[in-house]
């Protein structure tokens, strides 16, 4: 009898330590709300690394994704969404001599309602930075192509006597730049070069812990009615904030509350004429047309439309003859077609 007690002792300390483990995300309303660390000497670590991996999970939850922010160090880096529906991401780097290097994705990487593994990785040793989402390598050039970069040296920020663009850390609204309509969880900056085959495959997975190498390290996982983070390897330094005329600081939400999607919903519609005589298609949906994305068969985007929110949209083609793929993005999910144009 002492042992079952024991036993279902054990068997509820395990449960509730295991609901009390709760794993949250932070949402971005678009408007001005984000993190911001203040500069420090643990951010003055990166200066001059030229072995790093940055990296962010985020979940859009808009089309709208033009040159928005999920992470940035004012006069060191950046990484953005951008190009609206041809959901690219892309690296920026800044140097002391004014110049800027902006290392692309290739067109579509990028899953609205979906969670998406942006990575960046700087090998001095093999002299290359690579670009990855979700895993895979979608480093391109500005035209969509598949193009490589040499490493990038992180080259000390200089300091600034308005606060607004002095060398903080932003996740978020970073005071210049488009403000993320998003989820975003587990930010981190190592100085090493990870193989891209060893870090997380999963939002869910466990949280990371700082070692050695850690810069920064935010795993969101405070929880609600705290707006003080206390993971980066610096100190209490992190702090969610309101800028610019918002009216919320970024939100706590429960991790699991984030894993529904409709992305990979399948829906059909109906698009005609089809095959195409002329340079006008009429696109029609039983639900509310968000984007309109028209690719070659390489892949590569020849027309895009986004925040359509219409059940109907007829588009002015003009493309050369061939057969191409439509992708139509619906509030009730995704479906795909081809179309001929003759």
């Amino acid at each position: 009898m002492k042992k079952q007690l024991l036993y279902l002792v054990a068997i509820a300390l395990f449960t509730q330590s295991f609901v009390n483990a709760q794993d949250y995300a932070l949402e971005f309303d678009g408007i001005g709300s984000r993190v911001m660390y203040n500069s420090d000497a643990t951010l003055g670590i990166m200066n001059g690394a030229s072995d790093y991996t940055i990296e962010a999970w985020i979940k859009p939850t808009s089309d709208d994704i033009h040159n928005n922010t999920i992470i940035k160090r004012y006069y060191q880096f950046a990484l953005f969404m951008y190009q609206d529906a041809n959901r690219r991401v892309y690296f920026t780097h800044y140097t002391n001599a004014g110049t800027t290097t902006y290392v692309n994705s290739l067109y579509n990487v990028i899953n609205i309602g979906e969670w998406n593994h942006v990575v960046v990785i700087s090998n001095a040793t093999e002299d290359t930075l690579k670009l990855y989402v979700n895993g895979v390598d979608v480093t391109a050039d500005s035209s969509g192509n598949a193009a490589s970069y040499p490493a990038l040296t992180l080259e000390p920020s200089p300091d600034d006597a308005n606060d607004t663009y002095a060398p903080n850390f932003y996740v978020g609204y970073s005071g210049s730049d488009a403000i993320p309509t998003a989820y975003i969880d587990k930010v981190r900056v190592k100085l090493l070069a990870e193989d891209i085959a060893d870090l997380q495959t999963s939002v869910t997975d466990a949280a990371y812990v700082a070692d050695a190498n850690t810069a920064i390290l935010m795993n969101f996982d405070e929880g609600t009615g705290v707006n003080t983070l206390n993971e980066a390897p610096g100190g209490v330094n992190a702090e969610l904030q309101c800028y610019g005329g918002c009216d919320e600081i970024p939100v706590w939400v429960l991790l699991a509350d984030t894993l529904a999607t409709t992305e990979n919903a399948t829906i059909s519609f109906s698009v005609y004429p089809n095959p195409a005589t002329g340079n006008s298609v009429t696109v029609q949906s039983p639900a509310a047309i968000q984007s309109v994305v028209i690719s070659d068969l390489l892949g590569k985007v020849v027309f895009a439309q986004s925040s359509v929110n219409a059940t109907q949209l007829t588009i002015n083609t003009e493309l050369n003859a061939g057969m191409y793929l439509m992708n139509v993005s619906t509030s009730q999910g995704n479906g795909t077609q081809k179309l001929i144009i003759q």
